[in-house]
């Protein structure tokens, strides 16, 4: 009951702050399924990106996820945008399921997909990237070695990533975790409950909110007990440097791998 609970309010949060996204009746699972070549493209060097609650989409923004990847791009990397939300949704799968379940259902098939196409070699490892709610299903996927190995996923990263199930890190990979330390969605001292692992890197920017990467949010999202009067207390913020310091993590974190 307390974990129901914990959801619920984790949920409720993430939903409030940012909306999710509408598909239309007609949509096709792989219609949420992008890919984005490196410059000196090779199908054996890849990332997936699997994105918060609103998908691809964080309020009007529709381009920091595209942005991030333009980064790995640079570095030979190739990325694989999941908007796992929508592909679900328009899947119109009917399983009951939780919401890891999901997550890793979706992941599965947007790696058939992008092998399938010959976007990504089958016979190469990868790693992930999820933020915030991806991490209801990357956390027991780094736990699962046999998982890892069944999607050939090398290494996994994840920024302020929800564990409202509260699942005790054990990774069988390496993992770097990335948060801020004022984030009221995914607490600071959660992480440090369940994410401290051998084999998992954890980096805290101490003044940093969620969303503390994405550079749409400058003016921040917040909220007053009394309003136009009380102080404002930010759930969503961008962090500039915290953002640059963690996509240099990220890369750093890629190359060694």
């Amino acid at each position: 009951m307390k974990i129901i609970l914990k959801l619920l309010l984790l949920f409720s949060i993430f939903t409030s702050c940012i909306p999710m996204q509408k598909v239309p009746k007609d949509a096709k699972m792989t219609d949420f399924f992008h890919f984005q070549k490196a410059k000196d493209y090779d199908a054996s060097k890849w990332a997936v990106f699997l994105p918060g609650t609103g998908g691809l989409r964080i309020f009007k923004d529709t381009t920091h996820y595209y942005n991030v990847a333009e980064k790995l791009n640079a570095e030979g990397i190739s990325v694989l945008l999941v908007d796992n939300v929508a592909a679900y949704k328009a899947s119109k799968r009917d399983v009951d399921e939780d919401e890891p379940a999901k997550i890793l259902w979706t992941l599965e098939e947007a790696l058939k997909w992008a092998k399938q196409n010959g976007l990504i070699d089958p016979n190469s490892d990868g790693s992930a990237v999820g933020w915030s709610r991806a991490g209801l299903g990357l956390i027991p996927l780094a736990n699962d070695a046999s998982e890892l190995e069944r999607l050939n996923i090398k290494s996994i990263a994840m920024f302020y990533p929800a564990n409202g199930y509260e699942i005790q890190l054990k990774p069988k990979v390496p993992v770097l975790i990335m948060t801020g330390g004022k984030d009221r969605i995914v607490k600071v001292d959660d992480i440090l409950k369940y994410m401290v692992a051998e084999n998992a890197t954890i980096q805290v920017y101490d003044d940093a909110y969620h969303g503390y990467d994405v550079k749409s949010l400058k003016k921040g999202k917040y909220f007053r007990f009394i309003p136009f009067i009380s102080k404002k207390h930010y759930l969503l913020k961008y962090d500039e440097e915290a953002a640059k310091e963690s996509f240099e993590e990220l890369i750093k974190f890629f190359k060694n791998k």
